[in-house]
């Protein structure tokens, strides 16, 4: 079994196991904000880079983004091939944020638990939001993608991922589709199943990514 290369929280154990225990995923990010970048590069996380391209096309010229649960900032790089955007983050861990302060990419940082909405952020007031890596330690998704769908504007759009045994544990599938009756936003794209941490043994084989973009109504 592949080790995560970081200290350990007694409330999330490893990347695979997950956890919505928010004190412990705090602690597990802060403890591992230092490595983090090196880290995923050994493991060739391609998701930010994947995300951001079905993202892009549908971003104006300077469009004002959210990225939800930013961490380091790795959105922030892959976004920047697209252009310059207004790009803002919001992650519980405090290690990753400084890190993402340094990297430049952000205007504005909130540390705040995504599992407690309301987001302290203003209605109507991103063009779009990205969420990458993130679903696996958030025990009401439904409820986040509700509260995002009042920052982002009517006709803005959210990008997701979300790993497949999750997306078929916590019906995803009946999950996005409520929000579209519920008249929140339409489906643009699911994707295919695709790879999420190829280099790590836990992940190489059984546990994929799909990504999904929508449109906020």
């Amino acid at each position: 079994m592949a080790q995560d290369k970081k200290p350990r929280s007694g409330g999330l154990t490893s990347l695979k196991a997950g956890s919505t225990d928010t004190d412990a995923i705090a602690d597990y990010y802060d403890d591992w904000a230092g490595t983090y970048d090196e880290t995923l590069a050994t493991w060739d996380y391609q998701a930010p880079r994947d995300t951001a391209a079905l993202l892009a096309p549908h971003l104006s010229p300077k469009a004002r983004i959210l990225d939800v649960g930013c961490g380091t900032g790795l959105v922030a790089d892959a976004l920047g091939r697209y252009g310059d955007f207004h790009l803002d983050g919001i992650d519980i861990s405090a290690e990753s944020l400084k890190l993402a302060e340094a990297r430049g990419g952000y205007e504005r940082l909130v540390c705040h638990d995504l599992q407690k909405p309301p987001l302290p952020l203003e209605d109507d007031s991103y063009d779009a939001a990205i969420s990458v890596g993130v679903l696996t330690y958030i025990a009401d998704a439904e409820a986040l993608f509700r509260d995002l769908c009042r920052c982002v504007r009517a006709g803005g759009v959210i990008a997701f991922t979300q790993r497949t045994d999750r997306w078929k544990s916590l019906d995803f599938a009946a999950m996005i589709a409520a929000l579209e009756s519920d008249g929140l936003w339409s489906t643009l794209h699911i994707s295919e199943p695709r790879g999420y941490l190829p280099g790590n043994e836990d992940f190489a084989d059984d546990i994929k990514i799909i990504h999904t973009l929508c449109r906020v109504a």
